[in-house]
């Protein structure tokens, strides 16, 4: 008799569950519970997203299209710069209101971004758009841009240290929001400016200045004061943090959204070329390294037996993806990434939604780690072994 009161309970339990299935709220906002039904045909994901300036609306669209899609749970985010911000507006979002309303926090955002942008007495002229498109480093009001950069700092030329997006991000930002148990985990990254060392920080650390901090260009504005240290854009030393997103969530799926080129062709030969292909390399190279490490670091696990320690089985069970599109972010130009352009926007939104179906379809879902010749400097085996009985 106990036992048939027990599984008439637990069918009730299950009825109950299964008439909550329309409920929106998932297990990262909303309700605290997730019917059992829906949460078995969840697949968690964590995405790491690069930075990139106005680039950044690419990205956009690729989170826009992964928020529609019932199969996928967002787990984790990191980012640096352009990609700190998208990945906290989204959770800020996400944790109010569900997927929809992280949707529209996102469009939101990009749309107020262009808007304040047409105020900005440097951005390209109407004509100057038409004649040289992408390329806007020809543009007069680019190379004066550029002049004033090398010759006055942001702490002669704005003394006062105002910063438009300061607002757009309280604006569009539930801070304590973010600091909820239910909320995405987020890994934001910023450079110290004296060290040159990468600091990640984390949903309780968030505030304003720690995203002003991942996405200040030190040519541009003055450097973000966040306890007793200074800091730069997150691009320079974690573009984005791959490793510490990877230890700190569960999800066997990391997606990179890349937004730098992975490869270049040819030698550029005039003087803002040299510079857009210099600033794609510095700002690229940190998720290079860090790839390299964790294939390294799945090498040492395997040759080792260190998979069976926690992190080693995390290491060689995580799957790495790339959503990127290198014709585009060459036809698009290096330069464009100061102009958050309302067209360039939209079409770098769109260009980002297709781009997250063709992964989604499996047209493009191939694991970037594993694939033989796509890690280069491997340590020697001694040195190997001690990386592995120190830190696995």
């Amino acid at each position: 008799m106990q036992n048939i009161a027990i599984l008439s309970k637990l069918r009730g339990l299950w009825r109950s569950g299964a008439r909550n299935t329309d409920n929106p709220a998932s297990s990262f906002g909303g309700a605290a519970l997730i019917p059992f039904a829906r949460a078995r045909c969840e697949r968690p994901v964590a995405l790491a997203l690069q930075g990139g300036g106005a680039h950044g609306a690419f990205t956009w669209g690729v989170l826009d299209r992964l928020l529609e899609e019932p199969s996928w749970r967002i787990e984790a985010l990191s980012g640096a710069s352009a990609g700190a911000i998208n990945a906290v507006v989204l959770a800020s979002g996400y944790t109010l209101g569900g997927a929809e309303k992280a949707r529209a926090q996102l469009q939101d955002f990009w749309r107020t971004l262009a808007m304040v942008a047409r105020l900005s007495p440097l951005r390209p002229t109407a004509l100057e758009a038409v004649a040289f498109g992408p390329h806007v480093e020809l543009s007069l009001s680019f190379m004066m841009r550029d002049m004033i950069s090398r010759v006055v700092s942001p702490y002669q030329f704005n003394p006062l240290d105002l910063n438009p997006l300061r607002e757009i991000l309280n604006k569009f930002v539930d801070f304590d929001a973010l600091r909820r148990a239910n909320s995405i985990r987020l890994f934001i990254a910023a450079t110290n400016a004296e060290s040159g060392a990468a600091r990640i920080f984390t949903n309780e650390e968030l505030s304003p200045d720690v995203l002003l901090a991942s996405a200040c260009l030190p040519s541009v504005s003055q450097a973000v004061k966040i306890d007793d240290a200074y800091y730069w854009d997150g691009g320079y030393s974690s573009n984005p943090p791959l490793l510490p997103l990877i230890e700190g969530c569960a999800a066997r799926d990391v997606v990179v959204v890349r937004l730098n080129p992975s490869g270049e062709h040819g030698m550029p030969v005039t003087a803002p070329k040299i510079q857009t292909r210099l600033n794609r390399i510095v700002f690229d190279a940190p998720l290079k390294r860090e790839l390299d490490e964790l294939e390294r670091l799945r090498r040492m696990a395997a040759e080792n037996s260190a998979h069976r320690s926690g992190f080693g089985r995390r290491v060689t069970d995580v799957r790495v993806h790339m959503i990127s599109e290198d014709t585009l972010m060459h036809d698009v130009g290096g330069a464009s990434q100061m102009h958050p352009d309302e067209k360039l926007i939209e079409m770098l939104h769109r260009e980002g939604r297709a781009s997250c179906e063709r992964w989604l379809s499996g047209a493009t879902d191939a694991p970037v780690l594993g694939a033989s010749g796509t890690v280069r400097n491997v340590a020697p085996k001694s040195m190997r072994q001690r990386m592995v009985q120190a830190f696995l």
